[in-house]
């Protein structure tokens, strides 16, 4: 076998074989290809998210078959088990904000994916907790959530709700709470979680821009999210399935584009957040959202503010200018102050949902009706009660937030729900103040603009349970506690090469 091994290499055509690789392997590297190959592959090597699926090679590659080898990673197995849970994690962030959209060409039991996919990543942060002997400290969101369950178990008692829509009805109000717990108590490294929230707006910037061209390629929406006397035929709902929707996503993706744009980003990450925002803030115009211009508005007014109230200007500016990029803003707002769309919202509308809502509050006004029993889409797909004894029963979506839990959960879970907000905020404009990073800086006060956006945008809808736009906020309050959290920790002299450790080197 060693001769005809030593034969085979002797021979002309192992020789010639030989240079053609050489040759082949020279041209490659001197070729527009091979050098765009190798910066994917550099960038692939540096990526976490890249490195979830293969290890790096260790032999220098001497051949095309050998660098392929190597980068590609055919030699190598999977990653240890915090890679499957950094996978876990950016497949949910990714898949919730598509999901709608992919209902459309797959199996609708594709849904619950992302329901999965939280669950799994919930029990292994469980299990690490466990394991480490639950090492918990009170974060920014833990009180007023507590006070928010414990209002909704009391009034589910007191109300004798069923324990199926008692069950459901408390999870609208606080299913995510769990990617915020996942996001403090896994060991992720501040690297990987910079580089989650870089591809979040990635992906916000790819959504934003379907939005556009759905606009200027005209495409029909249902005539419903337009009323008769309005002559716009288009709005902008990107994957979302709703234009309010969409737009209450797009609040969330450009205050954190606007956050770092006038922060003191620079390079790479300024680029895009100046590209987020041209193309994010036409669609959010092109949905035709009263609420979510108004909240983005209410955002934006809060980044000025604490950065430089010389950007107000910029704003005015701003809201001159946005008719311009379609006229039929003006008139969506016209219509919502005539008389026309007064009568019809009092006959069968927003305003008749309202005024009966808080009939039904002030006849419950401690603890409400009971979780899942106004307003949501538990109680339109149950039904309520509620809905029969004023005068409800087509089983309205009431769009308000606010209203929703007054009667769902009285005052009591009405303060838990407005001290969740206070909480978030007050926690961004500390980490704004307080943090040296420009990057968390700028993380720290979207969260401040997001929240307040949503809050006036959940006046006119019910956001706790519109996941594509819960998601970002429970996302970015997670990442701002964990910062603060590592800051605490860091005063107190915890050493931060114990988190380190656990985390695997990337």
């Amino acid at each position: 076998m060693d001769r005809y091994i030593a034969a085979v290499e002797g021979s002309a055509i192992h020789r010639f074989l030989r240079r053609l690789n050489l040759w082949l392997w020279q041209v490659w590297q001197g070729s527009w290809l091979g050098r765009a190959f190798e910066a994917l592959a550099l960038w692939a090597r540096s990526s976490y998210i890249a490195s979830c699926f293969v290890e790096r090679g260790e032999p220098a590659p001497s051949s095309i078959a050998g660098f392929l080898r190597r980068r590609i990673g055919a030699e190598s197995g999977l990653r240890p088990v915090t890679r499957l849970e950094a996978f876990g994690l950016y497949f949910f962030v990714f898949f919730v904000p598509i999901e709608l959209f992919l209902e459309t060409h797959l199996p609708k039991t594709v849904t619950y994916l992302g329901d999965l996919t939280l669950v799994l990543l919930a029990l292994s942060a469980f299990i690490r907790l466990n394991r480490a002997g639950w090492p918990l400290r009170r974060t920014q969101a833990d009180l007023p959530v507590l006070l928010l369950l414990g209002a909704a178990l009391l009034s589910a008692l007191w109300n004798a709700v069923p324990l199926d829509i008692a069950f459901f009805g408390t999870r609208a109000y606080l299913e995510y709470y769990a990617l915020y717990l996942v996001l403090i108590y896994l060991p992720f490294s501040e690297g990987r979680r910079r580089e989650l929230l870089v591809w979040f707006l990635v992906l916000a910037a790819a959504i934003a821009l379907l939005g556009d061209a759905q606009k200027f390629l005209h495409v029909a929406t249902p005539r419903q999210w337009l009323a008769a006397a309005e002559a716009a035929t288009t709005r902008a709902y990107g994957t979302m399935g709703n234009p309010n929707t969409f737009g209450g996503f797009l609040v969330w993706a450009l205050a954190m584009f606007l956050a770092l744009l006038f922060g003191r980003v620079r390079g790479g990450l300024r680029t895009l957040s100046l590209i987020g925002v041209v193309i994010a803030l036409p669609a959010l115009v092109f949905t035709l959202s009263r609420e979510a211009l108004m909240a983005f508005a209410a955002g934006a007014l809060l980044i000025a503010t604490v950065l430089d109230r010389r950007f107000l200007l910029v704003l005015v500016l701003g809201a001159v200018l946005l008719p311009i990029v379609d006229p039929h803003l003006i008139e969506r707002f016209t219509y919502a102050l005539s008389s026309g769309y007064l009568t019809t919202s009092s006959t069968y509308g927003r305003l008749l949902f309202w005024s009966r809502g808080l009939q039904a509050f002030l006849a419950k006004p401690i603890l409400g009706w009971g979780p899942g029993r106004f307003g949501g889409s538990v109680a339109h797909l149950y039904g309520s009660p509620v809905y029969v004894l004023y005068g409800l029963g087509f089983k309205p979506i009431i769009d308000s937030q606010h209203v929703q839990t007054l009667v769902e959960l009285g005052i009591v879970g009405y303060i838990a729900f407005l001290w969740l907000g206070v909480a978030a905020v007050r926690a961004g404009l500390r980490l704004h103040r307080e943090d040296r990073d420009p990057f968390w800086r700028a993380m720290g006060l979207a969260l401040a603009a997001g929240t307040t956006g949503l809050y006036i945008q959940s006046v006119f809808a019910s956001l706790l349970e519109t996941h594509q736009v819960i998601i970002v906020f429970w996302l970015l309050f997670g990442m701002v506690a964990w910062r603060l959290k590592q800051a605490r920790e860091a005063r107190a002299g915890v050493p931060a090469a114990a988190v380190a450790a656990e985390e695997g080197k990337a």
